[in-house]
């Protein structure tokens, strides 16, 4: 009886740590500068979606993009594709979630040119 609980208990505690990506990031994508995009992911279980204010060439503007993807163990990876682009585009993020609950990556847009960045987020804290 005393293993069973035991058992019970170590199952219960490597579920509640268990990586989770689930909340609002703001994300820093480092080019010439720091582009600031916000990150919206829902986990469930492995599965992530979520979506990606990226911003255009029009100033001010941003397009949302919706992302589909997983987290395996702390490993992200994540795609979409842009809808009304020029030229057909997509969005792949990889990145891993930290000890410190940040996350670091590269992003890549593939459309008619391959770009690639490295990028930082930081999940918002849920107001009370």
């Amino acid at each position: 009886m005393t293993k069973l609980l035991a058992a019970v208990l170590l199952t219960l505690l490597a579920a509640d740590t268990a990586a989770n990506v689930t909340g609002t990031w703001n994300m820093g994508v480092q080019g010439g500068h720091v582009v600031p995009v916000a990150l919206v992911l829902t986990q469930d279980g492995k599965d992530v979606t979520g979506t990606i204010a990226m911003p255009t060439q029009h100033a001010g503007e941003r397009k949302e993009v919706t992302l589909k993807g997983a987290l395996d163990g702390k490993a992200l990876s994540l795609s979409g594709t842009v809808d009304g682009a020029a030229d057909p585009t997509t969005i792949e993020i990889s990145g891993t979630l930290q000890d410190d609950g940040t996350m670091e990556g590269t992003l890549t847009i593939n459309g008619s040119d391959r770009h690639s960045a490295p990028w930082t987020a930081e999940r918002l804290k849920e107001r009370k």
